[in-house]
C-alpha cells in the first residue's frame, strides 16, 4: 500500500478585503501518495494557486487560513510557528511559481540563488555549496554548468530560467515539489522539456509532486491522477485516465472539449464554456457550476451536491449521478455516448 506524504483535510482560505470575504478555497480535500504526481486543474480563480500557498503557509493578509488542515509527514502544518514553516520550505517542500523572470533575483547570480538554499537548510561550505549548485544545473539540463553559473538571469533564456527556479526548488532534495504554472511562459517546445524534465526527476530523485496548471494537457502525461477544481472546490477526482477518458463532471468534460485534439483533424471546433465564474464574495448555495452548466437542474443551484462514487478512487461532485436523477445524452469531450447516471 502506498505511503501517504501530504494530507489536505478540508482546507478554507479566504481574504478579508474591503468588500467583503472571498472565499477562494471553500473545503477542499485530497492527498498525494509518496513518490505520487498529482494534477490541480481548473480556469484561472478556481482556487488551485491558493490551495498551494495554503499548503505552504505563503499567504499574507489579507489572506487567512480559516479552517482545516494540511498533515505533512505526520504533522499538521497549521499549528506550526513560522520558524518552523522556514525550515520546512525548500528543504522538505520546494515550490515552482509561476513566472520564473520575477521569481529571480535580477541582480544575484543564478549560482548564488542555488547557494543560498542549499547553505539555508544544509551545514556546507560555499566550496562545497558552489558544487552542489553546478551538480544540480547539471540535473536539470542546462550546458556547460561551471560557466553558466556565473551567470545572471537575465543571461538565461525562459526556458534555461524555469531550468534554474528547478535547480533551486529540488537543491535540498525535498520530498514535495509544489509547481505552479511552470510552463505559462513558454512557448510549447519549451513546455515539453520542461515537462519530461520534471518526469525524470520525480522518477530519479523519488520526489512527489504536485502540478497546478489550468491546462488539461499538460497533466496528461506527467501525473498518475488529476484534481479538478472550480469556484474553490472539488468537481471531480480520479486517474489521469478516469478524467481523460471517463470524466463525470459536466465542468471536467467543458474542459475536455476546449482543448485541441491531434485525433479530430484540423477541421475540429473548439467549444468555449460559456459564461463566467461565480463571485466568490457571494458564492452559490449550490454547486458553483450550475450557471454556466448546459444540464443544471433546479436543485444544482439550491443545494450543493455530495461526491459520489464513480468507482474506487474516482468521485464527482455532480446531481446528475443521484439515482434518482434522468438519463441524459452527455458529450464527454471523449466520445459521445449516452450515459445511464
Amino acid at each position: 500500500m502506498s505511503e501517504k506524504l501530504l494530507e489536505v483535510k478540508n482546507i478554507r482560505t479566504s481574504f478579508f478585503t474591503h468588500v467583503g470575504e472571498v472565499q477562494a478555497v471553500r473545503g477542499v480535500s485530497f492527498h498525494l501518495d509518496k513518490g505520487e504526481a498529482l494534477g490541480i486543474v481548473g480556469e484561472s480563480g478556481s482556487g488551485k494557486s491558493v490551495t498551494a500557498m495554503s499548503v505552504m503557509k505563503l499567504l499574507q493578509s489579507p489572506g487567512k487560513i480559516v479552517d482545516g488542515e494540511i498533515w505533512f509527514k505526520g504533522e499538521n502544518l497549521i499549528n506550526k510557528s513560522e520558524k518552523r514553516m522556514m525550515s520546512i520550505r525548500g528543504n522538505e517542500i520546494a515550490m515552482i511559481f509561476q513566472d520564473p523572470m520575477t521569481s529571480l533575483n535580477p541582480v544575484y547570480k543564478i549560482g548564488d540563488q542555488i547557494m543560498e538554499a542549499i547553505r539555508k537548510h544544509q551545514k556546507l561550505t560555499k566550496t562545497e555549496a558552489r558544487e552542489k549548485a553546478i551538480e544540480m544545473l547539471s540535473l536539470v539540463g542546462i550546458p556547460s554548468p561551471e560557466s553558466r553559473i556565473d551567470n545572471y538571469p537575465h543571461e538565461f533564456s525562459g526556458g534555461m530560467r524555469q531550468r534554474a527556479m528547478i535547480a533551486i526548488a529540488l537543491s535540498c532534495r525535498p520530498d514535495l515539489l509544489i509547481a505552479d504554472e511552470p510552463t505559462t511562459a513558454l512557448d510549447v517546445t519549451i513546455q515539453a522539456q520542461i515537462l519530461e524534465l520534471m518526469k525524470n526527476l520525480k522518477d530519479k530523485i523519488n520526489t512527489s509532486i504536485i502540478l497546478i496548471t489550468h491546462d488539461l494537457g499538460v497533466v496528461a502525461d506527467v501525473c498518475s491522477r488529476v484534481v479538478v477544481m472550480y469556484g474553490g472546490l472539488i468537481m471531480e477526482s480520479g486517474t489521469s485516465e478516469d478524467i481523460f477518458y471517463r470524466p463525470h463532471h459536466p465542468y471536467t468534460m467543458g474542459l475536455l472539449k476546449s482543448i485541441p485534439r491531434l485525433d479530430l483533424g484540423q477541421k475540429q471546433r473548439l467549444i468555449p464554456i460559456e459564461g463566467t465564474p461565480p463571485d466568490l464574495v457571494k458564492p452559490p448555495g449550490g454547486c458553483p457550476f450550475a450557471a454556466r452548466c448546459p444540464h443544471a437542474m433546479k436543485i444544482c443551484k439550491i443545494e450543493r451536491p455530495q461526491f459520489y462514487k464513480v468507482r474506487d478512487g474516482h468521485e464527482a461532485m455532480c446531481w446528475l449521478l443521484d439515482e434518482n436523477s434522468p438519463d441524459i445524452e452527455m458529450d464527454t469531450g471523449v466520445r459521445r455516448e449516452k450515459r445511464q447516471w
